[in-house]
Order: C-alpha cells, then structure tokens, then sequence
C-alpha cells in the first residue's frame, strides 16, 4: 500500500511532488526550526532533506500531519523513512477546521510512542505543524497551550485568514481552563470542547483569506 513499483511511478510521483505540490518550491525554503533539544518542524520533507535530517540530526520518527495517501510526495516520504530507518506516523490534521478530539489523542499517542528526535510536519510548515508543535510543547514540555508560539507569523502562519481557527482552539481552551483549573485538557476535550461550534463561531478576514488560499495556495 502507497509503495512506488514501477519506474513510471516513480516519475509520476517525484512530477507530483515537485509540480504539484510545490517542492520546487521548497527546496530553497525548508520553513526547518528547532522545537526542542528533541523536536523539529518544517514544511514537507522531500527524500534528499529526510537523508539530512537522519546524519544531521539524527530524526527517528516523523509526524507527517498531512496524512497517509497516493500522492506522489507522500509515497517518497514513506519510502525515503523506511530508507533512512526513520518511524513515520501520519495523522490527517485539518488547517481549517478546529482538530477533532480523536486527533488530538491520536497526536499525544505518537508523542508517547515515538522514538526521538522527533519531526513534525505539513505541507507549508505553517499552520498544522504550529498546532502540532505547540500540541507536543503543551503535552511533553508541559508548556501551557496559551504561552506557545509555534503559531506565528515567523512560520508564514496567518493568524486572520481561515487557519487562525488553530489559534481560536487554542483560546477557547485557555479561557474555559482559566475558569476551570482542576479541570484536565483531556476531560475538556472528550466532555466539553466542541469543534463543530468553533468553527461556526471563528470569523476570518477574506483579505487574508485570498492570501492564504489563492495566492500561497496553502493546503
């Protein structure tokens, strides 16, 4: 499943990659920074940068926030780990919409499972890894959700376009946490916190919205 056979495969995938998912791209920019002595985030790895990660900083797990698929960049991801020796987990978050309960159990699992170093990533680096990397800070480095700053415009993450969502998450946590203290994030997400209803409730700009999604095409 999702494995490269054939030589026309091959072609097809690295096309995919690089002209439709715009490697071209990231070759010259790795959006790549240190969450930890033990954590990384960037955009999406290609094959020749997951080799970098693997002599450079000795990545052993990599949380692809994309998810499983066909597409040719994800084909060569899972192909380059099982290369490299590298574990790879895929969790399918969502850049506009709130995470889904089962996703955030989901991602604090791979967090208690990984072997470290650790890599998180997306497509641009922006949004769902900024939710991730500060979702890994909240539950490994006992940072709390509201002082995180993996969601930032330093990252290419737009706070008033559609993704700022994330950061509206983030904010309905803090404040019932604020009035709730005894109460534990986990207990909030599986009892209380409703996705649907903040989605519906976050408003975004349609300027920033044009930004995000027509002219960076972010995913």
């Amino acid at each position: 499943m999702y494995q490269i056979k054939t030589p026309w495969q091959r072609i097809k995938a690295h096309l995919s990659a690089w002209l439709i998912d715009h490697e071209i791209l990231r070759v010259f920019f790795r959006n790549f920074y240190r969450i930890s002595d033990k954590a990384y985030r960037s955009n999406h790895p290609s094959p020749g940068f997951i080799k970098t990660l693997k002599e450079k900083h000795d990545i052993k797990t990599i949380i692809n926030l994309r998810g499983a698929n066909k597409t040719g960049q994800y084909m060569l991801e899972k192909e380059a780990c099982e290369k490299y020796d590298i574990k790879l987990i895929s969790i399918p978050f969502s850049s506009r919409s709130a995470p889904w309960p089962e996703d955030i159990h989901d991602i604090f699992n791979a967090f208690d499972h990984a072997e470290y170093p650790i890599l998180l990533h997306c497509k641009s680096g922006a949004d769902r890894a900024g939710l991730g990397s500060a979702l890994y800070e909240f539950y490994v480095e006992n940072i709390p959700l509201s002082e995180s700053k993996q969601l930032d415009i330093k990252y290419g993450h737009i706070k008033s376009s559609e993704t700022g969502v994330l950061d509206f998450f983030i904010q309905k946590w803090t404040e019932y946490h604020l009035a709730n203290p005894e109460v534990p994030f986990l207990t909030w997400v599986d009892t209380t916190y409703d996705y649907k209803a903040i989605n519906a409730e976050f408003k975004a700009s349609k300027w920033s919205n044009l930004l995000v999604n027509k002219i960076l095409r972010r995913e």
